[in-house]
């Protein structure tokens, strides 16, 4: 019998595979430098940078179609709904909580994000202004009101929750906790206690991403879908959950046990919300890979965009992000609420 068989040997890298992996590591060191001090400062400077974000994000969905462009009025109106649907819930909050209390009222960023909230309204004019065009622009078929009206909706819900999930421990430890221990005015809570649950979420998908493609491109054999991701293998796509599931938990629970817990109701004697949480990241952010994947397969591009190099554009390099921040807000949610949907 044939021992070689048994035995984990790595890939052979050929040379532009180790040119593509050293390009992926220069540009993830620029992003670092670049949104990690937003991340940390919170306040206007990650608004800022979640706004900027969405705008390229927006250019990237409306120039889907290499071949041809979509007129004026479409580019425009697609930005109009991105905005209103990730700015609803902080323009909605801030409108409610000086009609309650005209005379307390006091803006805060941090006040606007404490839930998940679309317009329905912004939501029906969408669809009902794309199928008026389908209508009345020949050029402008079903299939890309359908496709506009999807992603928009989609990529708007991924770009809030990423904002709620910066801005929401402040809503738990500081804003209306009589019980509260916590000082929100305080450096380290505002630059770094309150970033931890974005910090979460970034790890749970970068470490999957980084993981999945080492693992992939060093050990895999199996290919999981040649159709849709024709580079992705089951050795990197189980390889990155494990890794991913293994640091984040790690992350959740040394915060926890040295006394600064993500959100208070994720401690470390309550571990099994870290465990559905560390699990769901990756499993999640895998699904949102594919699904970006199977949208560029049709259209038969390579990448969204072509700003992060190595990387393609804002939407490849968010793709898991997006799914893992919705899910992974939603669920924050349900949990704070004792799992009661109609709150």
């Amino acid at each position: 019998m044939n021992n070689n068989m048994y035995k984990i040997t790595p890939n052979e890298l050929s040379p532009d595979t180790k040119a593509t992996m050293k390009t992926r590591i220069i540009t993830s060191i620029i992003l670092a430098l670049l949104c990690l001090p937003c991340a940390f400062l919170g306040g206007w400077f990650y608004f800022a940078l979640i706004f900027l974000v969405v705008a390229i994000a927006t250019h990237e969905i409306v120039y889907v179609e290499r071949k041809r462009r979509f007129s004026l009025f479409i580019y425009i109106f697609c930005f109009v709904v991105m905005f209103s649907l990730v700015y609803w819930v902080f323009i909605k909050n801030q409108v409610l909580q000086f009609r309650d209390s005209p005379q307390s009222y006091v803006f805060a960023i941090e006040k606007g994000f404490n839930t998940l909230s679309v317009s329905t309204i912004a939501i029906a004019v969408a669809a009902g202004v794309f199928f008026l065009v389908v209508l009345a622009n020949d050029k402008f078929t079903i299939h890309d009101a359908s496709y506009l009206f999807t992603m928009i909706v989609v990529v708007a819900l991924g770009m809030q929750s990423l904002l709620f999930m910066r801005y929401y421990p402040y809503s738990k430890f500081a804003f209306g906790a009589a019980d509260s221990t916590v000082d929100m005015t305080t450096p380290f809570f505002k630059y770094l206690h309150s970033a931890f649950l974005l910090i979460y979420l970034a790890v749970g998908v970068m470490i999957n991403d980084i993981g999945a493609y080492f693992i992939g491109v060093l050990f895999g054999r199996n290919k999981v879908n040649p159709r849709i991701s024709p580079k992705k293998t089951w050795e990197g796509f189980f390889g990155g959950i494990l890794v991913s599931f293994l640091f984040s938990t790690g992350l959740a629970l040394l915060v926890g046990y040295l006394g600064y817990p993500i959100l208070p109701f994720l401690t470390p004697d309550k571990w099994y919300w870290i465990i559905l949480l560390s699990l769901a990241m990756p499993i999640i952010g895998n699904l949102g890979d594919f699904t970006f994947s199977s949208v560029k397969r049709h259209y038969d591009i390579k990448d969204f965009g072509t700003l992060l190099k190595g990387h393609g554009g804002v939407l490849d390099r968010l793709d898991s992000a997006l799914f893992a921040a919705i899910v992974i807000a939603s669920l924050i949610i349900f949990i704070n609420n004792g799992w009661d949907f109609f709150l």
